[in-house]
């Protein structure tokens, strides 16, 4: 089980790290095992609901916004 603040990493690398949140999106336990995490099913579950196609979007523009 990932603890709350390998969650964090995780969930930064891939609002961060295009490539690897689609790979999360397309196959979360494999994603999440090649990356090193090791996740309990109920994690693995949150993940697979959550939306991060929808998290991210945009994400870029609201980060410029806020940092320059």
């Amino acid at each position: 089980m990932a603890t709350q603040k390998e969650m964090y990493e995780l969930l930064g690398r891939a609002l961060a790290d295009a490539e690897f949140r689609n790979s999360l999106i397309a196959d979360p336990a494999r994603a999440t095992a090649e990356a090193g995490y090791q996740l309990s099913e109920e994690q693995l579950t949150g993940l697979k609901e959550a939306d991060l196609a929808a998290v991210s979007e945009g994400l870029g523009e609201r980060l410029a916004k806020y940092l320059y």
